[in-house]
């Protein structure tokens, strides 16, 4: 590089204060050449080939010309002085200024800029060619999730007769109501309806928010760096949600996400951001892999005023750049090893910091053209100027109703619960096959993470596994990773349902509710007294919602005595996934007709629903609507996060379960059905739905933080009762079937071959499941 200033030494003492002076003082100099296309500040970008300053050079009569500097290729490398950059459209070798045919000799680029104090400043030349838009194109784009919403899906708006696309970026707040972050221009005015879209299609999520962002001037934003008559352009709106437990967190694809990247004027740490990979989930191209190559980034000029944006940022490794949709996407810093090296590890496995918000790719005002690189905005800058904050840590571990990290919970804590001392050494030492530890349970449980590892604890395999279609789906390396062992028939519909509620708590045989008549007299525990209560409804009561949760118990505890003596794999599965029931049986809402509300009571604050008219209009809320996944996944969720669900469920706990034991497959339905009594007693359905209600008003905390604060210590005391009987229950099967001492680690493969067995304890509804505890399906 001895074609640069020779004393380098001297560049490198040179602050970004003093690049952003000397492009300000000579870039309406640099962009009248006509082959100049922008201009931007960062470190000198060094072609692979060229050799570090200092090397003897060649024999000159051999040294060729030097071929272009790209923005692809070229490396920051630890020598990289500061400079100021210069894109140009195509790459013209010096001595072709002047020539006969060629550009003028002032149409060159200087090497260097001088400032009126002898600073000098060098220039890195690169070129970054124009593409026709076709060109540009992105890679596959991802599957989107069926349920949850989250960064990197495609954001819809319909303005004046035309739909925009943008992506989601990630979620903000401003201590009250949550926000999804977007490109403005797929906001539209406030108020304006949005769409996002997942695998089911096109669905509401909220409306354009106020707060939008379009331009700040320069100095406004960076007062200490003297920009003159520049905009800082920013583009950013927010979209509020009416639905915040629909939303993770997360960007699809990506790793839990962290803390921001914080960079302001006085921290804008170069070498930490130059060269440095990023990467973003954009809903045009899926997975963007890039590269920071230069900070504030001139894109256009109008009325005598600049643009410009906070990073320049090049497709990296061989990936394309980013195209139209994309923006709003937020890309992540790959922070370095502890020896500053990339990290080489899976993408799931990397520390990423969000970091700035994707405009998507520059266009070249006089061509229309596209580049192949993205100009973006920092999201520091975004959260301060509208004044909210990243959020880290909404619905991290998103899963189904009654959430994996519950059943999760319920049991790992029952296993240190029983008494019997040979099962209780069994159980601990299969307690990775039966549940998650809670130390873990804090960070999240991600139900896809599960099925791709080959192996999903039994605590929550029926929601998981067994009540999904079975799916067969190849990765990259041509495994099936799909879901083994469904049981769903059609979508949200298969005999697997009906054995995780019972709405059970409207009056029976002279009871309040129909516990308490079983309670009172067992002989009601039949199925053809069942049928009858549920055909005393009011409204017609289909087979899939005649919930038979007590006669599903029943039916584990058959099977664990027949296992206990004989079948260590099969007792073993049997008690985990018996964890999942006699988990939703701890729950209120799994016991009662308001399982998700009241539908025949209007809201406290009126809202609208995801349900749609015939017309498709979206029909009004209901009181409570929504209630089941906000209590029961999201509050509890965020509870294990902030640590505040294990000592809760601790503070009601012994040594033990401290339960007697029960015989037989009938009294443990009856148990069930005492548990399901205790915890409406404890915690009333109709309550929860009045503090969810009661999260909707002006003033209340985050919908999760405000349930937990009305509903915390009843949700501990119903958790701790279910970790009980649940215990009870193992230790009972236990003693009826003769189990005895520890038969020892189980192998994972033999359990996930028994848990996708459809005949293993097979799924049946009220009709056939006295039948089939009785007379048990062979495997």
């Amino acid at each position: 590089m001895s074609q640069v200033s020779s004393d380098t030494a001297s560049f490198s003492t040179l602050s970004l204060s003093d690049l952003v002076e000397a492009r300000d003082l000579y870039h309406f100099h640099l962009m009248s050449k006509k082959n100049v296309v922008g201009t931007a500040v960062g470190l000198y970008l060094i072609r692979p080939e060229d050799e570090a300053p200092g090397h003897a050079p060649p024999d000159k009569s051999t040294t060729k010309a030097k071929g272009p500097r790209h923005l692809r290729d070229a490396q920051v490398r630890e020598y990289s002085w500061p400079c100021v950059i210069v894109l140009v459209r195509d790459w013209i070798p010096l001595p072709d200024f002047g020539k006969e045919g060629g550009p003028s000799p002032w149409e060159a680029v200087p090497k260097q800029l001088y400032l009126p104090d002898g600073r000098v400043i060098p220039v890195c030349i690169v070129e970054a060619k124009p593409v026709a838009q076709g060109q540009v194109a992105g890679t596959l784009p991802v599957v989107w999730p069926n349920s949850m919403f989250g960064g990197g899906l495609p954001i819809y708006v319909d303005v004046q007769g035309e739909t925009h696309r943008a992506t989601a970026g990630c979620l903000v707040t401003d201590g009250h109501s949550l926000y999804a972050l977007t490109a403005r221009h797929a906001c539209g005015e406030e108020g304006t309806e949005i769409d996002a879209i997942q695998r089911r299609g096109r669905r509401r999520i909220g409306v354009s928010s106020g707060k939008q962002l379009t331009r700040k001037l320069f100095s406004e934003v960076y007062p200490a760096l003297e920009l003159r008559q520049t905009w800082l352009g920013i583009d950013v709106g927010l979209i509020r949600l009416e639905d915040a437990r629909r939303w993770t967190a997360n960007t699809y694809g990506l790793p839990s996400i962290k803390p921001l990247f914080d960079v302001y004027e006085q921290n804008f740490p170069l070498r930490r951001l130059l060269d440095r990979p990023v990467v973003a989930v954009g809903a045009a191209s899926g997975l963007l892999h890039g590269r920071i190559k230069a900070l504030f980034y001139r894109y256009r000029s109008v009325g005598g005023f600049d643009y410009v944006s906070d990073f320049l940022i090049a497709p990296a490794d061989g990936h394309e750049g980013a195209r139209s949709g994309d923006s709003g996407a937020v890309w992540h810093l790959q922070m370095p090893l502890s020896d500053g090296k990339e990290d080489s590890r899976a993408l799931a496995e990397r520390d990423l910091r969000p970091l700035a918000v994707e405009w998507g790719s520059q266009v070249f005002s006089e061509t229309k053209e596209r580049s192949t690189y993205s100009v973006a905005t920092s999201l520091s800058n975004v959260c301060k100027l509208l004044d909210v904050e990243l959020v880290v840590d909404h619905n991290e571990g998103v899963s189904g109703t009654w959430g994996a990290v519950g059943h999760y919970s319920i049991g790992t804590i029952a296993i240190s619960l029983v008494k019997d001392a040979g099962l209780k050494a069994f159980l601990e030492a299969n307690a990775e096959l039966i549940s998650i530890p809670l130390d873990d349970l804090k960070n999240g449980v991600r139900n896809k993470t599960l099925l791709e590892s080959g192996f999903v604890p039994l605590a929550d395999v029926p929601d998981i596994v067994w009540k999904q279609l079975p799916s067969p789906h190849l990765n990259s390396k041509g495994d099936d990773i799909g879901v083994k062992g469904g049981r769903d028939t059609s979508y949200n519909t298969g005999p697997e349902h009906p054995n995780h509620h019972c709405d059970a708590d409207r009056p029976f045989d002279g009871s309040p509710t129909l516990p308490k008549a079983c309670i009172a007299d067992e002989t009601l525990i039949t199925a053809a007294t069942w049928e009858a209560y549920f055909d005393a409804f009011p409204e017609t009561v289909t087979e899939m919602h005649r919930g038979i949760l007590p006669f599903r118990v029943w039916q584990f505890f058959e099977r664990m005595k027949d296992y206990a003596s004989a079948s260590p794999d099969e007792f073993l599965t049997a008690a985990g996934i018996l964890a999942h029931y006699v988990g939703d049986a701890s729950q209120p809402l799994h016991g009662s007709i308001h399982a998700d509300g009241i539908e025949d009571e209007e809201p406290d604050i009126p809202r609208k629903s995801d349900r749609k008219d015939r017309n498709g209009n979206r029909k009004d809320a209901y009181r409570g609507e929504g209630i089941h996944s906000a209590y029961e996944t999201a509050m509890i969720d965020m509870a294990a996060r902030r640590n505040f669900l294990f000592p809760a469920i601790a503070g009601n706990l012994d040594a033990d379960h401290g339960m007697a034991l029960v015989g037989a497959g009938r009294e443990a339905a009856l148990a069930t059905l005492k548990l399901m009594d205790a915890v409406a007693t404890v915690l009333p359905p109709r309550r929860i739905i009045d503090a969810y209600e009661d999260s909707f008003h002006p003033g209340s905390a985050p919908h999760s933080q405000a349930l937990w604060d009305a509903l915390g210590d009843e949700t501990g005391e119903i958790m701790a009762l279910g970790a009980r009987t649940l215990a009870m229950v193992w230790d009972s099967a236990w003693a009826a079937g003769g189990g005895a001492g520890n038969p020892g680690s189980r192998d994972k493969d033999d359990i996930r071959k028994l848990y996708q067995n459809p005949n293993f304890v097979r799924s049946v509804s009220l009709s056939k499941v006295e039948h089939e505890i009785a007379s048990p399906t062979p495997l």
